[in-house]
């Protein structure tokens, strides 16, 4: 499990002391020490980490990096639970109910401008490469918002996740490998890891909501999911059928990206990522649900 990771334990007591040294209004940080003892998996602050590592840098020199991705993907939750009017989320109440959608809605842009602030410190390129990645995010969640209430097919689909979710994934592998390295050719292979790696875990969110054995995440509104676009077409059981396949090749087009680089603990964990983001994710909450079990073990990865 990552909990017991060297990585993790270093993100979650740095996020523990940025809170703690928070100089804002009691509001705010209130609000923020919410969101952030609210836990989650800290996967992508994690992959700046060892994608750094991959290069030969350490952990002291990208922790703000990855402090700010956590806080930009934070933020983009804070948001989302605005616009879903989500109640909970990993268990807990969400900041808009907490509080109020206005107080979630600012601490939200609070945390956004705050995440720049943090990578400030690593040059022009990559605050460019992490704004544009911040813009890209806005861009996928309006498409999602409005996913039923226009045209919304599977071309739009894919550009909506690769827009609100493995856009962050590809900006935390490549930039913190770019930034250690100088290396443009491996950091854009690294952007593939990522990329694919996003792609699957949105794809594997989505297929858990559609089976509906979700029971940390209760929200008002849905939007329109690739599983709910194929079952459609090929009905219940074929679109589970496809939906495992495409979870499949998309994972393994995030392992072949890494293939280039020689063996180390970095790298494992990197692969151990991939598999803890999909093929965990849907053994465990199958494994909730009997009437699932055989239909995924049956065509499973």
């Amino acid at each position: 499990m990552i909990e017991t990771w060297e990585e993790y334990r270093i993100i979650n007591s740095a996020l523990e002391e940025l809170v703690n040294g928070l100089r804002t209004l009691p509001k705010v940080k209130k609000a923020v020490n919410h969101l952030i003892k609210a836990g989650g998996k800290r996967t992508r602050p994690i992959i700046v980490l060892l994608s750094g590592k991959l290069g030969g840098g350490d952990y002291r020199s990208l922790i703000d990096m990855a402090l700010a991705v956590e806080l930009i993907h934070t933020a983009s939750l804070a948001h989302d639970d605005i616009i879903d009017r989500g109640v909970v989320r990993r268990n807990v109440e969400t900041l808009n109910v907490k509080y109020d959608p206005a107080l979630a809605m600012l601490v939200g842009d609070w945390l956004i401008s705050k995440s720049v602030e943090l990578t400030s410190k690593y040059g022009n390129e990559v605050v460019k490469n992490f704004a544009r990645t911040g813009m890209v995010m806005s861009e996928g969640e309006i498409m999602d918002v409005y996913s039923l209430k226009e045209e919304f097919g599977e071309n739009e689909y894919y550009r909506c996740i690769e827009s609100k979710t493995a856009s962050l994934f590809a900006y935390a592998a490549k930039n913190a490998y770019k930034y250690i390295t100088g290396d443009e050719r491996k950091a854009e292979i690294l952007y593939q890891y990522g990329l694919n790696l996003g792609r699957a875990y949105q794809l594997v969110d989505d297929f858990l909501e559609f089976l509906d054995i979700f029971e940390d995440k209760k929200s008002e509104f849905e939007s329109t999911t690739l599983p709910m676009l194929l079952e459609r077409k090929f009905g219940f059981e074929e679109s589970v059928k496809m939906m495992l396949n495409l979870i499949r090749e998309f994972i393994e087009r995030s392992k072949k990206a890494l293939e280039v680089f020689p063996s180390s603990e970095a790298k494992e964990k990197l692969i151990y990522l991939i598999n803890y983001m999909t093929v965990d994710m849907i053994r465990n909450y199958a494994s909730k649900d009997g009437r699932m079990v055989s239909l995924i073990e049956s065509h499973y990865l």
